[in-house]
């Protein structure tokens, strides 16, 4: 029996009732894919739709807290619904069969999904090889014919470039592929030439002529995103295999425009929920072949994570009232300066703490299909790193900078892991059969790239 629609009923897809335990949804999710593998196997394999229902069932019923925002959204399955399961294992009373490890608990794997034998984890640790001296000579010629051609070789540079960081970052030793083509990436930077043109214009026209202008390009916005993500994801592979975005334009102006009107109306208060969400609608609709990204990442350490800066910018403005009101006049023309100051000094300390945390925060609530990451940035040493780049960049006139980039991605990569459960190898290779079976609903050119 074939999984439904993405509309059925989670608890009806996976075969198991509502008052299922963990463990039992691992275990239908764990028979629903040796279905579909089955499938593969012997021709009668369903349509995407298929792993996409089972795939969106697996991740809310085993996330406790999507889990009970779904009971209370939809009503009780009826009880033929519940008896209406993927493959016949439960008992004759309806009941899904548990798969419990030895002395209970928790399984000693989580469910296997595609490939792997199950028999144990594996850490494979990014790593980027990539030199300085060899990103300068990319870097210096795409500068010099980026202004020689008015910025129309910046389409060819663009690719040159993610060529070089996608083949250096490596994992379990084989680099990544950019397949984009220039003439792709130059007609999404016409397209966003043209909409700039058109409201610089209405900007001249007056200011009723460019608010409209501007509220006629919010619907665009989440058109445009959602291409951009599908180019990039469909022009990266890993080992021959391609990524793919299948995010929708409903869920792109629900992410992009709806939560960011409601951070405008709360001064900025919500940033770090637009912010969560708008990873979490990279994330979960990214695919590597056909096995899903997830980020469970809740909005709660999101607004933790800003708090600190929130508040030491409070402590800084507040430092440099009490300074002006203490010294009065003889300190007012230096307050642009103070200001400045102030402002870069937040920055300095502050932005490192954020990325790092929010790096770490994302990709450790990150899984590919049941594939945990790792990541291990660390505050100190990305200050470090950071602050010595900007250092040596400004003492070089700016030629230090291709070997800025590059220090980074070699630390951000060497901070990076993918725990795989059975090999990343047999993954990989299950993951090929199953997308060319199954079919890939994004393997259709989307050339418009509008990202720089």
């Amino acid at each position: 029996m074939t999984v439904r629609d993405t509309a059925a009923d989670h608890y009806e897809v996976l075969g198991i009732a509502r008052d299922a335990s963990p463990l039992e949804v691992n275990a239908a999710y764990r028979r629903g894919l040796a279905r579909l593998q089955h499938g593969l196997n012997t021709g009668t394999a369903p349509g995407p739709e298929a792993l996409d229902a089972l795939s969106r069932a697996y991740r809310t019923l085993s996330d406790p807290t999507a889990r009970g925002a779904y009971d209370a959204a939809c009503p009780p399955a009826s009880r033929a619904g519940v008896e209406h399961r993927l493959d016949g294992g439960g008992d004759r009373e309806g009941r899904a069969v548990r798969s419990v490890s030895p002395g209970g608990g928790t399984p000693a794997t989580p469910p296997s999904y595609g490939g792997g034998s199950g028999d144990g984890a594996q850490r494979f640790d990014f790593e980027f090889v990539g030199s300085g001296g060899e990103y300068f000579r990319i870097w210096i010629v795409n500068l010099l014919l980026s202004i020689l051609t008015l910025g129309i070789y910046s389409a060819w540079a663009k690719v040159r470039r993610e060529q070089f960081f996608h083949r250096n970052l490596l994992l379990d030793g084989s680099g990544f592929t950019y397949h984009a083509k220039p003439q792709a990436i130059l007609k999404g930077r016409a397209v966003a030439f043209v909409l700039l043109m058109a409201l610089s214009v209405a900007e001249k026209a007056g200011p009723v002529a460019h608010g409209l202008a501007l509220l006629a390009l919010v619907p665009l916005v989440p058109w445009l995103a959602v291409r951009a993500f599908r180019f990039r994801a469909h022009n990266t592979s890993y080992r021959g295999l391609r990524f793919s975005f299948h995010g929708t334009y409903r869920q792109a102006l629900s992410t992009f425009v709806g939560f960011g009107l409601l951070t405008l109306l709360s001064l900025g208060l919500l940033f770090p929920l637009w912010l969560q969400r708008q990873k979490r609608f990279v994330l979960d609709n990214l695919r590597y072949g056909s096995a899903p990204f997830t980020c469970t990442a809740t909005s709660g350490p999101f607004f933790a994570l800003f708090l600190k800066p929130l508040l030491g910018g409070v402590v800084l403005v507040a430092a440099l009232v009490f300074l002006v009101w203490q010294l009065g006049d003889s300190v007012a023309p230096m307050v642009p300066l103070l200001l400045m100051v102030a402002v870069l000094g937040f920055q300095l300390l502050f932005m490192p703490y954020v990325i790092v945390g929010m790096t770490n925060l994302v990709w450790n609530h990150t899984r590919l299909a049941d594939h945990g990451f790792a990541s291990r940035l660390r505050v100190l040493p990305y200050f470090f790193l950071v602050a010595t780049n900007w250092l040596a960049t400004i003492c070089t006139l700016g030629l230090f900078w291709p070997w800025a980039k590059v220090r980074l991605a070699r630390y951000r990569a060497a901070c990076l892991s993918l725990t795989a459960w059975g090999g990343l190898e047999s993954f990989v290779a299950g993951e090929s059969t199953r997308a060319s079976a199954l079919g890939d609903e994004a393997a259709d050119m989307f050339d418009l790239d509008v990202a720089f």
